[in-house]
């Protein structure tokens, strides 16, 4: 796969990004893997989809060791003491801010999948990124399964808003919104305190 990195995504290289965190060296050496993926996963539309890849080399050993998996199950984390958290956010200037929860003061595990979430050329194109190669990394995110978490709801109904908003446009998939509704009323995503 012919990959690279979105303006978008470059936020996930600052040390304040709330979400999995990277550098340039790692996305290069992920970019590699890529050419090789574990899997490659359909995505939420035809321009969308997921390489997955394993975060440990032959031997056993963690390829990224520093890469977090940031999703806890809301009940242990309220079991070990989390604390938390409400707010109407942006990830950037052009998006309407929408309602986010996370919680705080627990340590994330280490992640041992990555998933990359890719856009087509031509969909970056039409939400005015553009890209060289065929494929743009939208998103990084670390996990502890090789299983890609739905998409939020508020990330679903932002899509649907259209690009003027944020989004890209997707109409809601319903039985695709209450697996994500199921799915994301069990878990939730750890921040850093510092973040």
């Amino acid at each position: 796969m012919n990959i690279e990195m979105c303006e978008f995504t470059k936020r996930q290289y600052k040390s304040d990004f709330y979400g999995t965190r990277v550098n340039e060296s790692m996305v290069g050496k992920m970019i590699f893997l890529a050419k090789n993926p574990y899997e490659i996963i359909p995505g939420y539309a035809d321009f969308c989809c997921i390489a997955v890849l394993k975060n440990r080399d032959e031997s056993g050993n963690y390829i990224f060791p520093d890469l977090e998996s940031l999703t806890i199950e809301r009940a242990l984390a309220e079991e070990i003491g989390a604390k938390l958290h409400c707010a109407y956010e942006t990830r950037n200037d052009k998006e309407v801010a929408v309602l986010v929860d996370w919680v705080s003061g627990i340590p994330a595990g280490k992640a041992e999948w990555i998933h990359l979430i890719l856009y087509s050329k031509e969909q970056m194109e039409k939400e005015g990124d553009k890209v060289d190669a065929d494929w743009a990394i939208v998103s990084i995110n670390g996990a502890a399964t090789k299983e890609v978490e739905p998409m939020r709801p508020i990330t679903a109904m932002r899509n649907a808003l259209g690009v003027e908003e944020g989004g890209s446009g997707v109409t809601i998939d319903r039985r695709a919104y209450q697996e994500s509704v199921d799915f994301w009323s069990k878990y939730i995503m750890i921040r850093r305190e510092e973040a």
